[in-house]
């Protein structure tokens, strides 16, 4: 049954917060006025269910998604490196510590030099990646609204190129928005990201105490895929209540639940905004170009790469284990890509076929793993491929004149995939 009046704006506004970083009443009135119209519903769902909060502030609204695993794929990918997401901590860190001065504007140079002296030397003002990563934090702030440039050229700062004989500057000022992007993890969780291995098969805990039940929620919503061995507690607790949650879901957001033996994830049947991004990142982030993503192209290789590994497990090459997993050494899956590369490149569109193997390598391998179908490589150099992934592939077709059409993925039994 149709959705319609009140209920509907609930709907709407739940996809409003699960789709946004934050909500801006100046950019997104009508998001805001959903939101903010039944703001009493909105955080009782939350709460009851993942046990999320939503942020309020004047003109603003954030909902605070506390993961209960630890996944090193997901975060910011617009921030090119693991200094640039740092970076952007810190500058949030600093923010907090201008509460006491009762000023929000800054330069850069008062910035750096604070974060070279918290960083014990993982950052300094002496290597121009290091300037560059701050200005690529900074810059996703203001794109995100949680910043203001207000005097001066971040460009000729990194490149430390005087002006009239005077040092460069850079003059900022945050926002009201900017204190709401903090997440306020405890140590305990911290300290699990800090000395986890970023390969491992799971994906361990973050050590955010959560019932069972509302940790599957808090997978499930993340997603892309909620794997049994992750949190094999949360999935049985998952299995005992799907036909609940399943109906909760489906009232609630026009979702639907997918559950086998060893995942689970959530179809969104709806029209919602980045609906097409539960399977594929195909849509930029704030102030990012979709070009510098290859997001048209990137699903070629990938599709293709899934198919050559389902006919190595068909053949007997790998086998999956009793997770479901399938163990496969990064250099295999660098030799499937190539062979796939030399094959078919031509099709897959001028910036994605111009990168290196070693870049290509790189890209399809985060793009799976952001989408839930693989882990690692570790230390050994072992990578798995998740259950989901036996679903997933692609092939070249070709009309009858030849000319060679995108991969269409297969429709593994009568299950509905759109990729593009």
């Amino acid at each position: 049954m149709a959705t319609t009046g009140a209920a509907e704006q609930r709907q709407l506004a739940l996809q409003d917060l699960m789709d946004r970083y934050l909500i801006s009443q100046a950019d997104e009135p009508e998001a805001y006025r959903r939101v903010a119209l039944h703001e009493g519903y909105l955080k009782a769902w939350f709460h009851e269910r993942p046990r999320w909060r939503i942020l309020s502030g004047r003109g603003v609204y954030r909902l605070e998604r506390m993961p209960s695993q630890v996944l090193f794929h997901r975060g910011l990918p617009r921030l090119r490196s693991p200094l640039s997401y740092a970076c952007l901590c810190w500058v949030l860190w600093f923010a907090e510590t201008l509460v006491t001065t009762a000023r929000d504007w800054f330069v850069i140079s008062e910035l750096a030099q604070r974060i070279a002296t918290v960083s014990e030397g993982r950052f300094t003002l002496a290597e121009r990646s290091h300037r560059e990563a701050l200005v690529q934090a900074l810059q996703f702030l203001i794109d995100l609204g949680g910043l203001l440039l207000r005097d001066g050229d971040a460009d000729r700062w990194v490149a430390g190129q005087d002006y009239l004989g005077e040092p460069p500057e850079v003059m900022y000022e945050f926002t009201e928005m900017a204190p709401r992007l903090l997440a306020n993890f405890s140590y305990e969780s911290l300290a699990v990201a800090v000395t986890a291995d970023h390969g491992r098969r799971t994906a361990p805990p973050t050590g955010e105490e959560a019932p069972p039940l509302t940790r599957a929620w808090r997978a499930l919503l993340l997603g892309p895929v909620f794997w049994k061995a992750d949190d094999p507690e949360a999935f049985a607790a998952l299995e005992a209540n799907y036909e609940a949650v399943y109906r909760d879901l489906e009232a609630s957001l026009g979702w639907q639940v997918e559950l086998t033996s060893s995942f689970a994830r959530i179809w969104r049947t709806t029209t919602a905004r980045h609906a097409g991004a539960v399977l594929l990142d195909l849509y930029p982030d704030p102030g990012e170009e979709a070009e510098e993503r290859h997001t048209r192209y990137l699903f070629h290789p990938i599709l293709l790469l899934l198919g050559r590994c389902q006919e190595g497990v068909a053949a007997g090459r790998w086998s999956a284990d009793a997770d479901g997993a399938v163990a496969i050494s990064a250099g295999e899956l660098e030799d499937l890509l190539t062979e796939l590369r030399s094959q078919h490149r031509p099709s897959w569109g001028a910036a994605l076929g111009a990168l290196s193997i070693a870049e290509l390598v790189t890209v399809v391998l985060s793009e799976m793993r952001r989408m839930g179908l693989l882990r690692g490589p570790d230390r050994f150099g072992r990578c798995w491929l998740l259950p989901a992934a036996a679903g997933i592939r692609g092939r070249y077709v070709t009309r009858e004149t030849g000319a060679r059409r995108a991969p269409e993925p297969e429709q593994p039994q009568a299950q509905q995939i759109r990729l593009f």
